[in-house]
C-alpha cells in the first residue's frame, strides 16, 4: 500500500467517525411529543421565554443587585402586548385601574398582584411563570390539547396560565377573588 493510500483510507476513517459521533449526538437531543395538533413538549409553551433571566427586568422591580419576584414595574403589560393583540384584552377585566378607587374599597388577594402602582394590569389574573398544560381542566366543557394522546399519557389541558380556575365553576373562582361570591 502507497503513502497515498494509506493517507485516503486513514481519511476515511476520520470522517465516518465524524459521522457516527455527530449521528449519537443528535441521538441524544430530547424530542418533544407529538400530536396531530402538533408540539406538546417544551418548545410548544408560548411563555417558554421567562424562564430566561434576562427577561425579569422587563416585569418585575428591581435595583441594582436585586430581583423583587412579587413586585412589578409600572407598564409591565407591554410585554404581553408584545405577543398578545390588544383587541382581545380587556374583555373579561379592564386594566390599569385602581381597585381602591372602586367605590367599595375593593381588596385584592394577596396571590392576585398589582403593578408597583396598585394597578389591574395582565399578571394580577394571569401568571406568566405558571404551567402552559396541566392534566385538570381549566372550566368543564374545555377539551384536551392532545386528543390523541398515547395510553398512559392522560390528557393534556391549557391553563391560560389563570392563577386560579376549577375544572367544574371555570374560571369564576378568579373573579371571586375580589368581587366575592354571588
Amino acid at each position: 500500500m502507497t503513502g497515498r493510500e494509506v493517507g485516503k483510507e486513514m481519511a476515511g476513517r476520520a470522517c465516518r467517525r465524524l459521522l457516527l459521533a455527530l449521528a449519537l449526538s443528535l441521538a441524544l437531543l430530547p424530542v418533544p411529543l407529538a400530536s396531530e395538533d402538533g408540539l406538546l413538549g417544551p418548545a410548544a409553551d408560548p411563555h417558554s421565554h421567562f424562564r430566561n433571566p434576562e427577561s425579569c427586568r422587563q416585569c418585575h422591580v428591581s435595583d441594582e443587585s436585586a430581583l423583587e419576584p412579587d413586585r412589578f414595574i409600572p407598564g409591565a403589560d407591554a410585554f404581553c402586548l408584545g405577543c398578545h393583540s390588544a383587541e382581545g384584552l380587556g374583555v373579561t377585566h379592564s386594566r390599569n385601574i385602581r381597585p381602591t378607587d372602586h367605590p367599595s374599597g375593593m381588596t385584592v388577594p394577596n396571590d392576585l398582584r398589582l403593578d408597583a402602582e396598585g394597578r389591574m394590569f395582565c399578571l394580577t389574573c394571569h401568571n406568566a411563570h405558571g404551567p402552559f398544560l396541566s392534566p385538570t381542566r381549566a372550566f368543564a366543557a374545555q377539551e384536551p390539547e392532545n386528543p390523541g394522546a398515547p395510553a398512559g399519557t392522560g390528557p393534556a389541558f391549557r391553563t391560560y396560565f389563570a392563577r386560579r380556575s376549577d375544572p367544574v365553576r371555570g374560571f369564576v373562582p378568579l373573579c371571586e377573588g375580589c368581587h366575592g361570591k354571588r
